[in-house]
């Protein structure tokens, strides 16, 4: 495919496409409304491939039979909270090992996007991330930072030994910052030791405002780029 072939190919998509990493803890599902009479309506578990805010890419299982055009239903959870967003199948492809379909979402249904966009802003606040400034900003600590769209920013802080364990982090995401100062040997009493705070002005949260940070720190630290080195993603998955 020349240059010319793929700005034509970028061109005819209105959405950019944020990759969703394999070991996301985003689950989801699609229910197609084929004209198979043995898979219709059948909800059909898979692997998000990617999102943008007109539709979705989902791997699913080789039995599935569909058509480009059939109407469905993407169904997307995580611990407990639940959206379901209507659509069309734009794409389907099929390979030796399963399924793709790429869902365009039904634009005509008032809302719909409302309970979408926790889900999605916390994928490109993870998947985004890319490095930027580096370097000692202490005496034996060395700092690294990775920045997304809007203010969404991973600060890392290391020791001076030669293995450059990790000291802490503060990840802002979409609404809110999760902080761990300390990082120490037991996993378990890291993860009680993360503090949350609101992303613009840093202010205290109430109990559920806590509750909604840890359910959107789950997800993106469950989706982190695998550009970041593996002890900072170990790390945030191990705690969030």
């Amino acid at each position: 495919m020349g240059q010319n072939d793929a700005k034509t190919k970028d061109s005819k998509r209105k959405h950019v496409r944020y990759d969703v990493s394999d070991d996301c803890r985003l689950r989801a599902s699609i229910t197609i409304r084929s004209s198979d009479s043995a898979t219709a309506s059948k909800d059909w578990p898979g692997t998000l491939v990617d999102m943008s805010a007109g539709g979705a890419h989902i791997r699913i299982s080789l039995g599935a039979v569909a058509y480009i055009g059939d109407s469905c239903t993407l169904h997307l959870s995580h611990q407990g909270v639940k959206t379901e967003l209507r659509g069309v199948l734009a794409h389907y492809v099929c390979s030796a090992r399963h399924s793709v379909c790429g869902v365009k979402f039904d634009d005509f249904s008032t809302g719909w996007d409302k309970s979408y966009q926790p889900f999605f802003k916390a994928i490109i606040a993870s998947t985004t991330l890319k490095g930027g400034p580096a370097g000692s900003d202490a005496p034996g600590r060395y700092r690294e930072e990775y920045s997304g769209p809007g203010h969404a920013k991973l600060v890392v802080w290391r020791d001076g030994s030669p293995e450059r364990a990790l000291l802490g982090f503060e990840y802002t995401m979409v609404r809110y910052t999760a902080v761990l100062e300390t990082v120490g040997a037991d996993m378990f009493k890291n993860k009680e030791k993360v503090s949350f705070k609101a992303a613009e002005g840093g202010m205290a949260l109430s109990r559920a405002q806590e509750a909604d940070a840890r359910w959107e720190f789950s997800i993106a630290a469950s989706n982190l780029p695998k550009a970041l080195e593996a002890d900072i993603r170990r790390l945030l998955r191990l705690v969030s």
